[in-house]
């Protein structure tokens, strides 16, 4: 069956990471991003997930899983190194309504973590439905080259003269098309027009 990709808002929502080691910890940054109430269950975590506990940024429960701590999640990750334990997990969060990932077993996944190229709030999630890991990985590596750092101001200038234009002209082809020009420039050398004091958008308007 063929996937339904989106992007979960993940802020005040509640999630679970069961496991404490290094596979846990990739989970968790990615998590992070997005996530403001985050609950690691794991007697014992690398030392980057103990300085993110330090700052603040997640709560660990230093016990080993027990039945009913999968409860009341929004969205739980089993990443521990024993698969009976990541499928009690799964089985308790589904039952209880949650999202459930345990990590590299596809049977017991609602969902899978693409490979992510990150440039601010412009993303691009790579997927193969959990059949090869390492041809996402290939060609995310791929689109890190062609899409760069500067796709992220890029994309907030965007974010503004697309409200601008919102405000000035009406819902239709006309402002459709005048966003669609600006999405079509070339990000370093818009930047830097409008650093200039002149924007690609606004020749593109006249």
């Amino acid at each position: 069956m063929a996937l339904y990709p989106v992007f979960l808002k993940l802020e005040d929502r509640k999630v679970l990471v069961v496991g404490g080691g290094a596979v846990a910890e990739q989970k968790i940054e990615g998590v992070l991003r997005s996530a403001t109430d985050v609950t690691v269950v794991a007697p014992e975590i690398t030392p980057r997930i103990r300085e993110w506990a330090q700052q603040g940024r997640l709560k660990q429960v230093a016990l080993h899983f027990q039945p009913g701590m999968a409860r009341g999640y929004f969205l739980v990750i089993a990443a521990t190194d024993s698969p009976d334990v990541n499928h009690a997990v799964y089985a308790e969060a589904s039952a209880d309504g949650a999202l459930c990932n345990a990590v590299d077993d596809i049977p017991y996944c609602d969902f899978y973590a693409p490979a992510l190229i990150s440039r601010g709030d412009f993303q691009i999630a790579v997927s193969t439905g959990g059949n090869s890991p390492a041809l996402a990985q290939r060609v995310r590596r791929e689109l890190e080259t062609e899409f760069g750092p500067e796709y992220a101001a890029w994309n907030g200038w965007l974010g503004r003269m697309r409200s601008a234009l919102r405000s000035m002209l009406p819902p239709g082809e006309r402002r459709k098309e005048l966003l669609h020009l600006l999405a079509m420039a070339q990000p370093r050398k818009a930047l830097l027009n409008n650093e200039n004091g002149g924007t690609h958008g606004q020749h593109a308007t006249r």
